[in-house]
C-alpha cells in the first residue's frame, strides 16, 4: 500500500478516536500504527523492535525523571507547604486587599503549584484557599480561572510536565532542551498575564463591585487533612528544599532524576518517617504516573512506526507538494493561532498527532523540531483549559461552581486573544520562527 496513503489512514484514525473518545488513547497509538506498519509492508517482527527501540530511548530520556517528580511533588503537595505559601502571602496584605491583589496571588500560586505539573493538584490548591476571597470581593469565578490557567500554562516549560515529556518525545529531543526552548515562550507570557489583571479588573469595576475588602487571617480557609499528611512544622525545610531543587534544576549541577530521587527521599524520611505512610504516598504518586507511562508507551509506538517506517516523510512531501511554499512555511504557526477556538470543538490529540509531520515539513525549510513545536507546548493550556474535551476543566469548574458550558463560552474569546498576543509577541522577539 502506498506510503502516503497509509500515512494519512493512520494519522485520520488517530484524530477520529480522540474525537469519539470511545477507546482509550493509549492503546490506539499503540495499535493502529501496528496495522499501518502492516499495511506498509513491514513484518510484525521489524514493527516490534521499532517500537521497542524508540520506547526504550524516551523512558531514559523522559520517563525515570517524570517517575520521580511525580513522587516527590506528590508528597510536597502533601505536607501543606503551598496552602502556607497562599497564608502568608495574604498576611502581607494587612487586612486590605485589592482586586488586583487577589489577581496577583492567583497568578503566583497557579505558577507556584503547577511545579506539581499537575493541574488538577494545581486547582486544588489554588480554588478552595481562594474561593472565600472571591465571594467576599464578588470577583467573577470565571475570570479567577482564566488567570490561573494562564500562569499555570505560562509553566508549561517544566521539563517534568507531561506536556514536555510528550512533546520531547514527538520532536525526537531531550526534555531539558526542549524546556529551555521554551523558556523564553514563557516570559512571552508576562505582559499578557499583566493585561489580563487590567482587563478583568476594568470589567470588574464596570459592574459596580468593590475594589478592595477587608480580610482578616481567621478567614482563610481551613486546610482539610483527613488523612493526617500536612507538616506545617515543617514548612522550612520543606520549602529550603524545594528552592534547592529548582536551582539544581536550572544550573543542571547533576542528572534531572538523581535530584528528584535525593530531593523525594529526604521529603519522605524527614516529613514521613512511619513505614506505613511511605507506603500510602508511593502508591498515590504511583497511580499518578501509571496514566503517564502508558501514554508515553503509546506515543513511542505511534512515533517509532511513524518515523522508521517513511510515513511521516512521505506525508510531509504530500502537503509541501500540495500547498503554496509561503503557507506551508508558516502553517505551524496558523495552527497554533487557532488552537484555542479548533479544540474548544474537539480533542487536543487531534494536535499533538500532527506534530511529526509539522516537524518533517519544517525541516524542508531549516527549522528545527523544538522550533515548530514552541508555540503549541505552553500555549496549548490556554486551549485545553477552556475546553470540555479536557477532564481537568471539569474538575476546576466543579471546584469553583461554574457551569461548564458557560465557562467555555467565556472563556474561549478571552483565552484566544490571550494566545494570539503571546504569539505576536513571541514572533516580534524571534522566540518564535
Amino acid at each position: 500500500m502506498n506510503l502516503t496513503a497509509v500515512a494519512i489512514l493512520m494519522v485520520a484514525l488517530v484524530i477520529a478516536s480522540a474525537f469519539i473518545k470511545k477507546l482509550p488513547m493509549q492503546f490506539i497509538l499503540c495499535i493502529v500504527p501496528i496495522i499501518c506498519g502492516l499495511l506498509a509492508g513491514y513484518h510484525i517482527k521489524e514493527i516490534g523492535d521499532i517500537a521497542m527501540a524508540q520506547i526504550a530511548k524516551n523512558m531514559q530520556s523522559a520517563g525515570i525523571m517524570c517517575l520521580f517528580a511525580m513522587v516527590y511533588f506528590t508528597m510536597l503537595g502533601e505536607t501543606g507547604m503551598f496552602n502556607t505559601v497562599i497564608k502568608n502571602l495574604l498576611k502581607l496584605t494587612r487586612g486590605k486587599v485589592s482586586v488586583y491583589v487577589v489577581m496577583i496571588i492567583t497568578s503566583i500560586v497557579s505558577g507556584i503549584a503547577f511545579l506539581t505539573a499537575q493541574v488538577v493538584t494545581a486547582y486544588s490548591i489554588v480554588f478552595p484557599a481562594m474561593l472565600p476571597l472571591y465571594k467576599k470581593m464578588k470577583f467573577n469565578k470565571a475570570s479567577a480561572m482564566m488567570i490561573a490557567q494562564t500562569s499555570i500554562a505560562a509553566m508549561g516549560f517544566i521539563p517534568w510536565g507531561i506536556a514536555v515529556v510528550n512533546s520531547s518525545v514527538f520532536a525526537g529531543v531531550d526534555t531539558l532542551e526542549l524546556s529551555r526552548r521554551l523558556m523564553p515562550v514563557s516570559l512571552c507570557f508576562i505582559p499578557v498575564i499583566i493585561l489580563q489583571w487590567f482587563w478583568f479588573g476594568m470589567q470588574h469595576k464596570k459592574q459596580g463591585l468593590p475594589m478592595t475588602v477587608e480580610w482578616t487571617s481567621e478567614e482563610t480557609v481551613q486546610e482539610n487533612d483527613e488523612k493526617g499528611f500536612k507538616r506545617p512544622k515543617l514548612f522550612w525545610f520543606n520549602f529550603l528544599l524545594f528552592l534547592a531543587v529548582i536551582a539544581g534544576l536550572v544550573l543542571a549541577v547533576m542528572p534531572s532524576y538523581l535530584i528528584f530521587i535525593i530531593a523525594a527521599f529526604l521529603t519522605l524520611i524527614v516529613n514521613y518517617p512511619d513505614p506505613k505512610v511511605h507506603q500510602k504516598l508511593l502508591n498515590q504518586a504511583g497511580g499518578r504516573f501509571f496514566n503517564t507511562l502508558m501514554m508515553l508507551i503509546g506515543i513511542s509506538v505511534f512515533l517509532g512506526i511513524f518515523n522508521e517506517s517513511g510515513m511521516v516523510k512521505a506525508l510531509a512531501t504530500f502537503v509541501v507538494g500540495v500547498f503554496p511554499a509561503f503557507l506551508t512555511r508558516y502553517v505551524h504557526i496558523i495552527l497554533a493561532a487557532v488552537m484555542v477556538i479548533v479544540i474548544r470543538f474537539m480533542p487536543n490529540k487531534i494536535y499533538n498527532s500532527m506534530y511529526p509531520a509539522l516537524i518533517s515539513v519544517g525541516s524542508k525549510f531549516g527549522l528545527a523540531g523544538v522550533d515548530v513545536i514552541a508555540p503549541f507546548v505552553c500555549n496549548m493550556s490556554l486551549a485545553t483549559g477552556s475546553s470540555p474535551f479536557t477532564a481537568t476543566t471539569h474538575v476546576g469548574t466543579a471546584l469553583m461552581d461554574l457551569d461548564m458550558d458557560d465557562y467555555c463560552r467565556q472563556a474561549v474569546p478571552v483565552m484566544e486573544a490571550t494566545n494570539i498576543l503571546i504569539l505576536v509577541i513571541a514572533l516580534m522577539t524571534g522566540v518564535v520562527r
